[in-house]
């Protein structure tokens, strides 16, 4: 099979998982300009158990405010709405793509666990840095594998076929797909975030993260998860493990070259706040 003909078949699969309609009706109703609070909370309180996990993340260490929200328009006034449709349609990714039944033989949490912590990364390079939205680096940093979830579900094969060249050829996973199957996680990640109607820069961010591209719809979000993944891949297995910068694309190096060259000294903190969020989102 050719990479057009995976993508077709994908196409086609009765069961691939699509964002619930809650998650569909937020994120179009914040790319109108006119959607007001009270018109948000109406159809978020249509699905409570949405509100219930809202809420909860808005009381959560992850964000840290003092006073306890109780209601979901006060939580969209503290949140902003931004963060309210990233927040909708995180949980309900996760939720769709976490049943250890589904995913046997792979450890979906550990996979999960690594997609929230560039998830969080990239909300602080984007903090640091000031170059985007820390919400939507964020849902970037935590869309970035995606398309992984879908070769292990769907092509069962083609991944075996990868995860036995990254043994023996000692490659990463990204190296083995482009030596061994036709279509690779970023170009499965991206069909699947056009099929769900996500943003573009989005689309992109998930699409070229690896091989970052100038013509993308955003390139700052794009270099931000480039950089974040490569830090976590990094620093999360040997906190005292060194950068190479010749992993990292030269216009990244360049934007991100304060944040960058002080890694060490603020990613152990940055790695408390992975904790916190991997508590929220991953937490049975």
């Amino acid at each position: 099979m050719d990479a057009k003909t995976i993508l077709k078949k994908l196409d086609r699969i009765e069961g691939l998982p699509t964002l619930p309609a809650i998650a569909m009706e937020v994120n179009q109703m914040l790319l109108d300009y006119d959607t007001s609070i009270n018109k948000l909370s109406k159809i978020l309180v249509n699905d409570q158990a949405m509100v219930s996990k809202i809420l909860k993340l808005v009381n959560s260490a992850f964000f840290g405010f003092r006073g306890k929200i109780s209601s979901i328009s006060h939580a969209i006034v503290v949140l902003g709405f931004n963060t309210i449709r990233n927040a909708v349609v995180s949980v309900s990714i996760i939720d769709a793509f976490s049943s250890e039944e589904i995913f046997d033989g792979f450890d979906i949490t550990e996979f999960w666990k690594h997609s929230v912590a560039v998830a969080v990364t990239s909300k602080h390079l984007a903090e640091k840095s000031k170059i985007h939205s820390a919400d939507d680096c964020f849902i970037g940093g935590l869309l970035h594998d995606i398309g992984k979830v879908i070769l292990i579900q769907y092509f069962k094969e083609l991944f075996q076929k990868v995860c036995l060249s990254v043994k023996v050829n000692n490659q990463s996973f990204y190296e083995a797909e482009k030596s061994e199957i036709p279509v690779d996680h970023t170009q499965i990640g991206g069909h699947l975030a056009k099929k769900w109607q996500l943003p573009a820069g989005l689309v992109d961010a998930i699409r070229y993260h690896h091989d970052v591209r100038p013509s993308v719809n955003d390139l700052n979000l794009l270099m931000i998860i480039h950089v974040a993944d490569i830090i976590v891949n990094t620093h999360g297995a040997d906190s005292k493990a060194k950068l190479k910068l010749s992993d990292i694309h030269p216009d990244a190096v360049k934007v991100l070259r304060g944040q960058l060259g002080t890694v060490s000294d603020w990613y152990p903190e940055v790695s408390l706040e992975i904790e916190s969020a991997c508590k929220f989102f991953l937490e049975k």
